[in-house]
């Protein structure tokens, strides 16, 4: 007999910020951080790669009689100033982009457990007792949702006891039909039963 696969969940970007405050501030901080080293060093190395071309161009300069073009070299030694400034700002515009990116996913693998625990937390709260599901893979705070998942049972094992005496409470009632001997009880009756169609609902 052979049974379903299990599911598989993979991350989609549509749900990748699911706390934005929490994810786009802590992302945003690292960025701007990063930027900001990323123009230090940028204005240190061009500085050095100007005073280089200054120089060699001066020594062209100096030598303009032995060579045959120092025009076409002073363009040269320009032209490869120029290309160090734009791969500075490529890499570091790839590096601004790609640890955004980074960032976002990272934080999600946080603020996906969290946000799981806090749908949990709400059913709870409204009486639900459903099935707590385990993260997906590469998810963090793994030892805070075991605890939270351990808890969860805790309660919904404590519900599904409630259920089974209350159903032999309301079984052993009928079965000596204590409805229809004592009026008073009649009343209490149904409100157990009222009760356990509550818990039953509960549970799923």
């Amino acid at each position: 007999m052979s049974t379903a696969p299990k599911p598989q969940y993979k991350r989609s970007w549509k749900n990748l910020l699911i706390s934005a405050r929490y994810q786009l501030g802590f992302t945003l901080f690292m960025v701007v951080l990063c930027a900001i080293l990323e123009v230090r060093l940028g204005i240190w190395v061009m500085t050095r790669v100007r005073s280089a071309t200054n120089i060699s161009i001066g020594a062209v300069q100096a030598n303009e009689a032995y060579l045959k073009n120092p025009a076409a070299e002073i363009q040269h030694l320009r032209s490869r100033e120029n290309l160090v400034r734009w791969l500075l700002i490529g890499t570091g515009a790839l590096l601004t982009v790609g640890l955004f990116v980074y960032g976002i996913k990272m934080t999600h693998k946080v603020a996906g457990p969290l946000h799981k625990v806090a749908l949990y937390l709400d059913k709870v709260k409204g009486g639900k007792f459903d099935k707590v599901w385990p993260l997906r893979k590469g998810d963090q705070l793994v030892a805070f949702y075991d605890h939270f998942r351990e808890a969860h049972e805790a309660l919904r094992k404590r519900q599904e006891k409630d259920v089974e005496r209350l159903r032999e409470v309301i079984a052993a009632a009928d079965k000596v039909d204590l409805g229809a001997k004592a009026p008073d009880a009649a009343a209490r009756l149904e409100e157990l039963k009222a009760l356990l169609a509550t818990k039953e609902a509960s549970l799923g």
